[in-house]
């Protein structure tokens, strides 16, 4: 880490049934890893390998701790286990800085100077608790990614520990006593891969998620040729260079159906607005920019 030497990182991520719901764990940590004085993974009792992935994972790094848990079934709504291991995984934390990843995203080596640069800049000033990341969110495949009014934009991923501040709902952002963070954008992204799937993965992944959000999630498990569909023609991480390679390229979104519904219409309206003007009129914020 060579930001300034009163800064001290504490990676965190929280993770259960990595196999089974097919998350580029090894390479969410691993793209993290070099960002951080220490990471900390809770690793949830999970039904397949993935505590032998975390171990392996510690194996590599003196870095690397690993705490256990037991995610509590009974009586779920909302997502308040994955806030619960998340806040649980922070009071763990010995830095001054938190950076918080979830099992299916990935850091880019590209951007770590504007990583450190933005941790830096909001190190030394006090009425900012957090940095701001772009977000490219894959589908159906490593090689297509998709916009839309319900595909978040940015989120912060990098906090100021100590301050109060907990994971806010389903840990898909953070809160400090109740109110958004305010945070400066660091310029830097986060690739989601939590839709490179198919069907009966998407399935997997709803049944699962049902589990924590409280009784039966509607959730259509086809894959759609939805507008904002676009063929990605950046770089990926390195971490996920074998991963994609092994995967393929036989994704063809003009095979998929479309589906008009109100979601999808909004979705178009939204994307047709944004070519003319770039700003999206009610978005959802985490988060207040400084």
């Amino acid at each position: 880490m060579s930001t300034s030497s009163d800064i001290f990182i504490s990676g965190i991520t929280i993770v259960r049934n990595a196999e089974i719901l097919d998350y580029p764990f090894r390479e969410s940590v691993l793209s993290l890893l070099p960002l951080c004085d220490e990471v900390i993974i809770n690793c949830g009792d999970s039904d397949d390998n993935t505590r032998a992935i975390c171990e392996e994972l510690r194996k590599m790094s003196d870095k690397i701790r690993v705490i256990e848990s037991k995610w509590e079934k009974k009586a779920q709504s909302g997502g308040y286990q994955l806030k619960a291991q998340t806040d649980r995984a922070m009071r763990e934390a010995k830095g001054n800085w938190c950076f918080y990843i979830q099992a299916d995203e990935v850091l880019h080596e590209d951007d770590r100077t504007l990583i450190r640069d933005a941790i830096e800049k909001a190190h030394g000033m006090s009425n900012v608790d957090g940095v701001l990341f772009d977000y490219v969110h894959f589908y159906g495949s490593h090689h297509y990614t998709i916009q839309g009014r319900n595909w978040y934009r940015k989120e912060v991923r990098a906090f100021k520990n100590f301050r109060g501040i907990e994971a806010f709902r389903d840990a898909q952002g953070f809160r400090k006593a109740g109110q958004r963070i305010k945070a400066i954008s660091s310029g830097a992204k986060v690739y989601h891969y939590g839709y490179v799937r198919s069907a009966n993965s998407i399935e997997k992944k709803s049944t699962e998620m049902a589990k924590w959000w409280g009784g039966s999630r509607d959730c259509d498990s086809n894959l759609y040729r939805h507008v904002g569909l676009k063929r990605f023609r950046g770089s990926a991480p390195a971490v996920m260079h074998a991963r994609i390679q092994k995967a393929g390229d036989t994704f063809d979104p003009s095979k998929l159906p479309r589906k008009w519904d109100k979601r999808e219409i909004k979705n178009a309206l939204t994307l047709l607005w944004e070519s003319v003007v770039p700003i999206r009129i009610g978005e959802y914020r985490n988060y207040e920019l400084v």
